[in-house]
C-alpha cells in the first residue's frame, strides 16, 4: 500500500505536535518544581542566618593580644518573623587599658532594611556622627561562609577591617 504525500506530512506534523507538547509539559513541570525547591532552600538558609553572630577585631588590629583577651567588637542578632527579617547590631567601644583591650561601652542600632539572598545579608544601621544631633546610615554586608561563620564588612568605609563572625548559641 502506497502512502500519499499528504499522509506523510500529516504523520510528521503529528510527531512535531507531540514533541512540542512534551517540551511544553517538561517546561511547565520545571517551572512548578523550581520555585518550590528555591523556597525550601531559602527557608533552610534563613534558618541558618537567624540567631546571634559575634565578631572580634582581626588579630593584626590588636597585635600581642591572645584571642581570649580580644573582646567581642560587634554583635549582630537576626530574627525571621514570617519571612520578614529584623534584628539589631551592637558595636562595642573598646579602649586599650594597661595594654589590654577592654569594653567601655556599646552602641546599638536596629537593622534597617535587611535583605538576604541566601549567602549575603545586606543592611544599614544608624550611627551618631561627631556633629551633635546628627546621624547617618552605614551600609554593612555579612557574607555567610558556612552555617556558623561569616565575614562582616562596612561598605561605607573601605579602610575598615573585615570582621570574622561566628554564630553563638
Amino acid at each position: 500500500m502506497k502512502r500519499s504525500r499528504n499522509e506523510g506530512c500529516a504523520n510528521a506534523t503529528a510527531h512535531l505536535v507531540r514533541a512540542v507538547a512534551l517540551v511544553l509539559a517538561l517546561v511547565s513541570l520545571t517551572a512548578l518544581v523550581c520555585p518550590i525547591s528555591l523556597a525550601w532552600q531559602d527557608a533552610k538558609v534563613r534558618h541558618e542566618l537567624t540567631g546571634r553572630w559575634q565578631g572580634k577585631f582581626p588579630s593584626e588590629e590588636v597585635p600581642g593580644i591572645s584571642d581570649a583577651d580580644n573582646p567581642v567588637a560587634v554583635e549582630v542578632a537576626v530574627k525571621d518573623e514570617g519571612g520578614k527579617l529584623s534584628g539589631i547590631a551592637i558595636f562595642y567601644v573598646i579602649i586599650n587599658t594597661n595594654n589590654k583591650p577592654q569594653v567601655k561601652g556599646k552602641a546599638e542600632s536596629a537593622l534597617i532594611d535587611p535583605q538576604f539572598d541566601g549567602t549575603l545579608l545586606k543592611f544599614s544601621v544608624k550611627v551618631k556622627v561627631p556633629v551633635p544631633g546628627k546621624e547617618e546610615n552605614i551600609e554593612i554586608q555579612m557574607r555567610l561562609t558556612s552555617a556558623t561563620e561569616a565575614e562582616l564588612a562596612n561598605m561605607s568605609d573601605s579602610s575598615s577591617p573585615i570582621i570574622k563572625m561566628k554564630k553563638v548559641p
